[in-house]
């Protein structure tokens, strides 16, 4: 149900969500930056955050999986002492979610380090783990803005057509330094940049049809034994275009 029915409903909606767009055709990893921060286009966000990251987590599993090698396996040893206290870790987390999400193991990058260090992360409903999805920003309350806003106008006309500094963000960049600038790092306060390497799904159409309400950890623990870790290293080997690359572990 999760991949056959879900991810088809979910690549059939952002069909039509895009069709006829500069945005047809493009990745759902693409759509989901771009329009984290438009609360306008909140319903294309949705979908292409989820796509996203269900496919992360179908694509890292297999019938018959990849271990972890040496090298990764002393960088899980690294961050969370064990590699059996990453699985106790991300099962336990993944059971003290309320609600559906996703729990993330990801690398940190630092420009202090040479190599990545390892970290989990949650996110809820569809929320993405990329630092450019963060800090999601909706400056006009449209409760109260007004009806003409979101029927005649969209909110970035609005914002143009009124300039306050509380949505001088949709009007574009404004001076060479602050927020608002064109040097501004697209990164929520206390932001990290990361790389995506392995996400569980906690949707509870996932896991409940075939194991139950009691059933999470029953669950988790097969999803484990499934994880293909020559998935997760490759993750780790991909650098988004413009950042130095990682030191790529060895086999």
């Amino acid at each position: 149900m999760a991949w056959t029915d879900y991810q088809g409903y979910l690549c059939e909606k952002l069909n039509q969500l895009t069709a006829h767009s500069e945005d047809a055709g493009a990745l759902t990893k693409t759509l989901t930056i771009k329009y984290a921060r438009d609360p306008s286009r909140a319903s294309l966000f949705n979908h292409a955050s989820m796509a996203h990251n269900n496919h992360i987590f179908f694509e890292a599993m297999a019938p018959d999986p990849s271990p972890p090698s040496q090298s990764m396996q002393r960088q899980i040893t690294q961050a969370f002492s064990s590699f059996e206290s990453l699985r106790s870790t991300m099962i336990a987390t993944a059971l003290s979610m309320f609600g559906p999400g996703f729990v993330w193991l990801v690398a940190l990058n630092s420009p202090q380090v040479s190599s990545p260090s390892l970290a989990l992360l949650t996110t809820y409903i569809a929320g993405s783990p990329y630092p450019g999805a963060h800090f999601r920003q909706q400056p006009l309350d449209m409760a109260t803005t007004g009806t003409n806003v979101g029927v005649n106008q969209t909110p970035q006309a609005y914002a143009l057509n009124n300039p306050t500094s509380t949505n001088q963000l949709l009007r574009g960049y404004a001076g060479s330094m602050g927020a608002s600038s064109m040097h501004n790092k697209p990164l929520a306060p206390g932001g990290q940049d990361l790389e995506v390497l392995l996400g569980v799904n906690m949707w509870e159409h996932v896991w409940l049809r075939d194991y139950g309400f009691a059933g999470k950890r029953q669950f988790l623990e097969k999803w484990w034994d499934k994880v293909d870790w020559a998935v997760v290293e490759g993750n780790m080997e991909q650098t988004p275009k413009g950042r130095m690359p990682f030191k790529p572990f060895g086999r």
